[in-house]
Protein backbone atom coordinates (compact mmCIF):
# COMPACT_ATOMS: atom_id res chain seq x y z
CA UNK A 1 0.00 0.00 0.00
CA UNK A 2 1.28 3.24 -0.90
CA UNK A 3 1.85 5.61 2.31
CA UNK A 4 0.25 8.59 1.06
CA UNK A 5 -2.95 6.76 0.51
CA UNK A 6 -3.26 6.67 4.50
CA UNK A 7 -4.61 10.68 3.84
CA UNK A 8 -7.84 9.39 2.56
CA UNK A 9 -8.36 6.42 4.90
CA UNK A 10 -10.76 6.46 7.10
CA UNK A 11 -11.88 3.96 10.14
CA UNK A 12 -14.58 1.80 8.90
CA UNK A 13 -16.23 1.51 12.56
CA UNK A 14 -19.56 3.66 13.35
CA UNK A 15 -18.27 6.98 14.33
CA UNK A 16 -17.54 10.20 13.09
CA UNK A 17 -14.87 10.15 10.34
CA UNK A 18 -11.50 10.69 11.33
CA UNK A 19 -7.78 10.17 10.20
CA UNK A 20 -6.17 6.92 10.19
CA UNK A 21 -2.29 6.58 11.32
CA UNK A 22 -0.25 3.82 9.81
CA UNK A 23 3.01 2.34 11.51
CA UNK A 24 5.17 0.86 8.41
CA UNK A 25 7.38 -2.31 9.91
CA UNK A 26 8.68 -3.09 6.49
CA UNK A 27 8.99 -0.60 3.59
CA UNK A 28 9.90 -1.03 0.03
CA UNK A 29 10.07 2.51 -1.60
CA UNK A 30 7.03 4.44 -0.66
CA UNK A 31 5.42 1.31 -0.33
CA UNK A 32 3.99 -0.50 2.89
CA UNK A 33 4.91 -4.23 2.86
CA UNK A 34 3.88 -4.77 6.38
CA UNK A 35 2.47 -2.99 9.40
CA UNK A 36 -0.59 -1.92 10.42
CA UNK A 37 -3.15 1.26 10.78
CA UNK A 38 -4.86 2.28 13.62
CA UNK A 39 -7.98 4.61 14.83
CA UNK A 40 -7.52 7.26 17.50
CA UNK A 41 -10.96 7.00 18.13
CA UNK A 42 -11.98 3.63 18.64
CA UNK A 43 -8.49 2.02 18.85
CA UNK A 44 -8.92 -0.18 16.20
CA UNK A 45 -5.85 -1.65 14.47
CA UNK A 46 -5.98 -3.24 11.12
CA UNK A 47 -2.93 -5.19 9.52
CA UNK A 48 -1.04 -4.40 6.47
CA UNK A 49 0.01 -8.01 4.81
CA UNK A 50 2.36 -8.18 1.59
CA UNK A 51 0.85 -5.04 1.04
CA UNK A 52 -2.67 -4.89 1.30
CA UNK A 53 -4.49 -3.71 3.97
CA UNK A 54 -7.09 -5.43 5.60
CA UNK A 55 -10.04 -3.73 7.36
CA UNK A 56 -11.93 -7.09 7.79
CA UNK A 57 -10.44 -11.09 7.54
CA UNK A 58 -9.95 -13.35 4.33
CA UNK A 59 -13.64 -14.91 5.29
CA UNK A 60 -15.67 -12.40 6.05
CA UNK A 61 -18.75 -11.82 3.71
CA UNK A 62 -19.34 -9.11 1.74
CA UNK A 63 -22.70 -7.32 0.52
CA UNK A 64 -22.34 -8.13 -3.21
CA UNK A 65 -24.17 -9.45 -6.28
CA UNK A 66 -23.63 -11.21 -10.01
CA UNK A 67 -23.56 -9.11 -12.55
CA UNK A 68 -26.92 -8.81 -14.18
CA UNK A 69 -25.29 -9.13 -17.89
CA UNK A 70 -21.55 -8.28 -18.79
CA UNK A 71 -20.23 -4.67 -20.13
CA UNK A 72 -18.21 -4.08 -22.57
CA UNK A 73 -15.92 -1.84 -20.14
CA UNK A 74 -12.30 -1.76 -21.13
CA UNK A 75 -9.38 0.20 -19.40
CA UNK A 76 -9.08 2.62 -22.03
CA UNK A 77 -12.99 3.37 -21.92
CA UNK A 78 -12.76 4.09 -18.18
CA UNK A 79 -9.61 6.29 -19.07
CA UNK A 80 -11.54 8.25 -21.74
CA UNK A 81 -14.77 8.04 -19.96
CA UNK A 82 -12.88 9.80 -16.26
CA UNK A 83 -11.61 12.55 -18.63
CA UNK A 84 -9.03 13.13 -15.41
CA UNK A 85 -7.39 16.46 -16.40
CA UNK A 86 -3.80 17.13 -14.87
CA UNK A 87 -2.30 14.54 -12.23
CA UNK A 88 -1.61 13.76 -8.70
CA UNK A 89 -4.69 12.46 -6.40
CA UNK A 90 -6.39 9.42 -6.13
CA UNK A 91 -8.75 7.18 -8.33
CA UNK A 92 -10.42 4.39 -6.55
CA UNK A 93 -11.82 1.66 -8.05
CA UNK A 94 -14.73 -0.92 -6.45
CA UNK A 95 -15.05 -4.29 -6.43
CA UNK A 96 -14.20 -6.17 -9.67
CA UNK A 97 -13.70 -2.57 -11.31
CA UNK A 98 -10.17 -3.78 -9.84
CA UNK A 99 -9.41 -5.41 -12.43
CA UNK A 100 -8.15 -2.27 -14.62
CA UNK A 101 -5.84 -1.40 -11.72
CA UNK A 102 -2.77 -1.90 -13.35
CA UNK A 103 -3.89 -0.82 -16.53
CA UNK A 104 -5.11 2.69 -15.37
CA UNK A 105 -1.94 3.10 -12.88
CA UNK A 106 0.03 2.81 -16.04
CA UNK A 107 -2.39 5.47 -18.25
CA UNK A 108 -2.54 7.58 -15.07
CA UNK A 109 1.12 7.74 -13.86
CA UNK A 110 0.78 11.30 -11.89
CA UNK A 111 -2.40 9.99 -10.06
CA UNK A 112 -2.95 6.81 -7.16
CA UNK A 113 -4.99 4.37 -8.46
CA UNK A 114 -6.72 2.37 -4.78
CA UNK A 115 -8.43 -0.99 -5.53
CA UNK A 116 -11.15 -1.70 -3.08
CA UNK A 117 -11.65 -5.91 -2.67
CA UNK A 118 -14.85 -7.25 -1.80
CA UNK A 119 -14.00 -10.79 -2.01
CA UNK A 120 -12.46 -12.93 -0.39
CA UNK A 121 -9.44 -14.16 -3.11
CA UNK A 122 -6.31 -12.87 -2.06
CA UNK A 123 -5.69 -9.44 -4.42
CA UNK A 124 -2.39 -8.76 -5.43
CA UNK A 125 -1.22 -5.29 -5.21
CA UNK A 126 0.83 -4.87 -8.35
CA UNK A 127 1.32 -1.35 -9.23
CA UNK A 128 -1.61 -0.12 -7.19
CA UNK A 129 -2.67 0.19 -3.35
CA UNK A 130 -5.12 -2.36 -2.74
CA UNK A 131 -7.45 -2.35 0.49
CA UNK A 132 -9.62 -5.63 1.58
CA UNK A 133 -12.81 -4.45 3.13
CA UNK A 134 -16.12 -6.48 2.32
CA UNK A 135 -18.74 -4.40 4.34
CA UNK A 136 -17.77 -0.76 4.71
CA UNK A 137 -15.84 1.75 2.36
CA UNK A 138 -12.86 3.03 4.15
CA UNK A 139 -12.53 5.97 2.11
CA UNK A 140 -12.96 9.53 3.36
CA UNK A 141 -15.67 11.82 2.08
CA UNK A 142 -14.61 13.94 -0.66
CA UNK A 143 -11.28 13.08 -1.07
CA UNK A 144 -10.98 10.99 -4.54
CA UNK A 145 -11.07 12.78 -7.97
CA UNK A 146 -12.38 9.27 -10.05
CA UNK A 147 -14.44 6.37 -9.51
CA UNK A 148 -15.05 3.24 -11.01
CA UNK A 149 -17.73 0.71 -9.48
CA UNK A 150 -17.46 -2.72 -10.54
CA UNK A 151 -20.57 -4.61 -11.26
CA UNK A 152 -20.73 -6.80 -8.17
CA UNK A 153 -20.87 -3.58 -5.94
CA UNK A 154 -23.41 -1.61 -8.38
CA UNK A 155 -25.70 -1.52 -5.16
CA UNK A 156 -26.46 0.31 -2.33
CA UNK A 157 -24.48 0.92 0.36
CA UNK A 158 -21.48 0.81 -2.01
CA UNK A 159 -22.63 2.70 -4.58
CA UNK A 160 -23.93 6.10 -2.18
CA UNK A 161 -20.30 5.65 -0.25
CA UNK A 162 -18.48 5.67 -3.58
CA UNK A 163 -20.17 8.66 -4.72
CA UNK A 164 -19.30 10.25 -1.02
CA UNK A 165 -15.67 9.61 -1.47
CA UNK A 166 -15.28 11.54 -4.81
CA UNK A 167 -15.23 15.50 -5.29
CA UNK A 168 -17.52 17.15 -6.52
CA UNK A 169 -17.28 18.22 -10.17
CA UNK A 170 -15.51 14.92 -10.74
CA UNK A 171 -16.65 11.71 -12.76
CA UNK A 172 -17.69 8.14 -11.63
CA UNK A 173 -18.47 5.00 -13.79
CA UNK A 174 -20.66 2.24 -12.68
CA UNK A 175 -20.77 -0.86 -14.38
CA UNK A 176 -24.71 -1.06 -14.71
CA UNK A 177 -26.34 0.88 -16.85
CA UNK A 178 -29.86 1.20 -14.60
CA UNK A 179 -27.33 2.82 -12.01
CA UNK A 180 -28.74 6.38 -10.85
CA UNK A 181 -26.61 7.30 -7.86
CA UNK A 182 -27.65 10.54 -6.04
CA UNK A 183 -26.37 13.66 -6.60
CA UNK A 184 -24.89 12.32 -9.93
CA UNK A 185 -26.42 13.91 -13.28
CA UNK A 186 -25.54 11.24 -16.13
CA UNK A 187 -23.52 12.15 -18.97
CA UNK A 188 -23.87 8.97 -20.91
CA UNK A 189 -25.61 5.12 -20.27
CA UNK A 190 -25.45 2.00 -22.49
CA UNK A 191 -23.77 -1.10 -22.99
CA UNK A 192 -24.00 -1.95 -19.41
CA UNK A 193 -22.24 0.93 -18.03
CA UNK A 194 -23.70 4.48 -16.64
CA UNK A 195 -20.99 7.40 -16.42
CA UNK A 196 -21.85 10.58 -14.83
CA UNK A 197 -20.39 13.80 -12.89
CA UNK A 198 -21.19 14.35 -9.19
CA UNK A 199 -22.70 17.97 -8.77
CA UNK A 200 -23.74 18.25 -5.30
CA UNK A 201 -21.87 17.50 -2.10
Amino acid sequence: MFIEVTEILRCPQPHDESYIICGPVTMEGRDVVRGGLACPVCRAEYPIVDGVAWFAPPDATAGLREPATASSLTAEAVHTFLDLQGGGGYVLLVGNASRFGDDLATRLPQSAVVCLSLSSSRPDPGAVSVLHSPRVLPIKRHSVRAVVVGSDAALEPWLGAAVGALLTGLRVIVEDEAAAPVGVVELARGAGVFVGEKRTR
